[in-house]
């Protein structure tokens, strides 16, 4: 039997791993059996009207569970870590101003880092843009700014390979900006949930699995009609709008635009998935506070979830 979340110190539950390996469908178990409330911890669920592209659960299929930070953006601005944050932090504490559990589910991993370790504050002022420096590396190569990296941030470099581009980009992207190396910037992160105990739990399965699951999904959003939406979306948002870089989107925009035919396209986005999800599971692999649970056994998570929750309670 489950203890009254009211009991609890602050404490934020999440649950992540790769996309199609069955996160929703845990969030939904847990929140019934713990009393919980879910917030999306995806960069395109945010955006109003992207919703099969995102694979966002329909209303009717929430078993009357609330849904925080989706479609809560309603024209095509940017929404970044910062703003993640905040946002997620006022629903979280009013969450628990309900007496229940706040739980994030969700795949993009820098956003489930960032209520952990925050993020830096803003330089007050852009000297270099992150377009310039990927023009340089197209240009010279990216030794030149790895070697760069290791100049004025040593630290820093030691720990980033040299052909790990988006790294290196965006630690210089952050040295040119701040005026200082990026180890030092990193020192001055900042989180809202500093109070909060965090539960990380991470969801797998076999990857000849997961990968079948990716493509059945894939062609499930296409029967659901992806073409019709991103169709009707390009005639109501502009091309700049973040959710047409997205998975699915990206794709079907270059069918339009006449760039590939259609089985082309069907593959483009399958291959594009099953490489994202891989490079969620790197980025996930990294981080060793994950307790990490077969997608199967919600039974067995929902089991372990208890046992930690009681600990943060009786101490």
């Amino acid at each position: 039997m489950t203890h009254p979340v009211s009991e609890h110190p602050a404490v934020l539950v999440q649950v992540l791993g790769p996309t199609g390996v069955g996160k929703s469908r845990l969030a939904l178990f847990l929140a019934e059996k713990f009393n919980a409330e879910i917030i999306s911890a995806d960069s395109m669920q945010v955006y109003k009207d992207f919703d099969i592209g995102t694979d966002k659960l329909p209303p009717y299929n929430r078993q009357g569970i609330p849904h925080h930070l989706i479609d809560v953006v309603k024209d095509c601005s940017q929404f970044n870590a910062a703003r993640f944050m905040e946002t997620a932090f006022t629903a979280a504490e009013d969450i628990r101003k309900r007496g229940k559990l706040p739980l994030v589910c969700g795949g993009t991993a820098l956003y489930l880092r960032t209520l952990i370790r925050g993020v830096f504050p803003q330089s007050p002022r852009r000297r270099v843009e992150r377009h310039v420096l990927q023009r340089l590396v197209a240009r010279q190569g990216l030794g030149l700014l790895w070697r760069r990296l290791q100049q004025v941030d040593p630290e820093y470099g030691a720990t980033v390979s040299p052909k790990d581009g988006v790294r290196i980009i965006r630690a210089l992207e952050i040295y040119y900006n701040h005026g200082a190396p990026p180890s030092r910037v990193f020192q001055q992160t900042r989180t809202l949930f500093q109070s909060y105990q965090f539960i990380r739990i991470g969801l797998t399965m076999e990857r000849s699995r997961l990968y079948e699951r990716i493509e059945a999904r894939v062609e499930r959003m296409l029967q659901r009609g992806l073409l019709d939406e991103v169709s009707r979306l390009r005639r109501r948002y502009p091309p700049h709008c973040p959710p047409f870089q997205a998975l699915g989107y990206r794709e079907i925009g270059a069918y339009l635009d006449g760039e590939c035919d259609w089985d082309e396209t069907v593959e483009r986005i399958k291959c594009h998935s099953r490489q994202f999800a891989k490079r969620q599971l790197t980025w996930f692999r990294r981080e060793k506070d994950i307790q990490w649970f077969s997608a199967d056994n919600q039974e067995q998570v929902s089991d372990w979830l208890q046992v930690r929750l009681d600990e943060l309670v009786h101490g």
